[in-house]
């Protein structure tokens, strides 16, 4: 059996009763809205202060800094230029060794040095650098000596020969070293007792002041180098001049003895040879004067002597 409960209608105070609650929720959604806008606009306004505030704070750090800098270079300034007066690295003792041509006032004005300099100023390497620059400087090694010396090591070019290198209309005479370095002209007063080569062109035979590879030029220098290892026949003492010639080759004149020798351009070694045997043949049997020319050039396996006759 089923019971049956009516439902009751609902009175008229609960049916007005809803619109006060929605009205309530209205007002608060609101007033939650206008909140949240004034709490942003303080986040702002903190947020503004704390950026300008940082801004304000890194600017007096930026200003620290550049005064304690300009501070540091005032004293590192003043404790060099204390230093650049001290006594203590004053220059009390200047060594040069190995000058012969060039002087030690040369060599002392090329390195901007004197008594009384601070060493603490002085650039060795570009000291170095002025005196190498010198005609007849080679090598140079400067070494300071703390605190108040400095050493200076030169090592001058040793003439070899002498070589008359065209240049132009002009004709200037140098000194030749062993290897075939061409350096400074022939001053007045220096030693010239030197065999010269000749008929050199510049550019041609000579480049940056060293005798071409595989040119004439170094041919004669080879040829002076052989010279000049003692023979008793064939001394460098006893050549005079050796002439580059581009269609004989090298010929050679001896010191007193006035006939050339032609050489040609290659096989000097065993031509240089070959003339010393010849010579001491001419010697023994004193018919030196009577010779007009040698060829060494003449055949490969021959020698013309003009003027004297030897044994075949």
């Amino acid at each position: 059996m089923a019971i049956y409960t009516p439902r009751q209608a609902p009175s008229r105070s609960q049916k007005n009763g809803s619109k006060p609650r929605r009205f309530t929720k209205l007002i608060g959604l609101l007033l939650r809205r206008n909140t949240r806008a004034v709490q942003f606009r303080a986040q702002t306004m903190v947020s503004g202060a704390h950026r300008a505030w940082q801004l304000k704070r890194l600017a007096q750090i930026a200003v620290l800094l550049v005064v304690l800098a300009g501070g540091l270079a005032a004293i590192v300034w003043g404790a060099t230029q204390l230093l650049f007066r001290s006594d203590i690295f004053r220059l009390t003792d200047i060594r040069i060794s190995g000058v012969r041509i060039t002087t030690e006032r040369q060599i002392l004005d090329l390195a901007g040095l004197q008594q009384g300099n601070s060493l603490l100023q002085f650039n060795a390497k570009a000291a170095e650098a002025k005196i190498a620059a010198h005609p007849w400087v080679d090598q140079v090694k400067i070494k300071a000596q703390w605190p108040s010396a400095v050493d200076i090591t030169v090592r001058e070019y040793q003439p070899f020969a002498l070589v008359n290198v065209e240049e132009g209309k002009e004709r200037r005479l140098r000194y030749v070293s062993r290897e075939g370095h061409v350096f400074a002209e022939v001053g007045q007063g220096q030693e010239f007792d030197f065999p010269v080569i000749t008929g050199v062109v510049s550019r041609k035979d000579v480049t940056a002041d060293q005798f071409v590879k595989g040119g004439l030029a170094e041919a004669a220098c080879n040829f002076l180098f052989l010279a000049s290892k003692g023979n008793a026949i064939l001394p460098i003492q006893s050549v005079s001049e050796v002439h580059v010639d581009p269609q004989h080759g090298l010929i050679v004149y001896l010191l007193d003895r006035p006939f050339p020798v032609y050489f040609g351009k290659d096989r000097l070694q065993t031509k240089y040879f070959r003339l010393v045997k010849v010579l001491e043949q001419l010697y023994a049997k004193k018919q030196v004067e009577a010779v007009k020319e040698i060829r060494m050039d003449y055949s490969d396996d021959k020698i013309l002597v003009a003027g004297a006759e030897l044994d075949r």
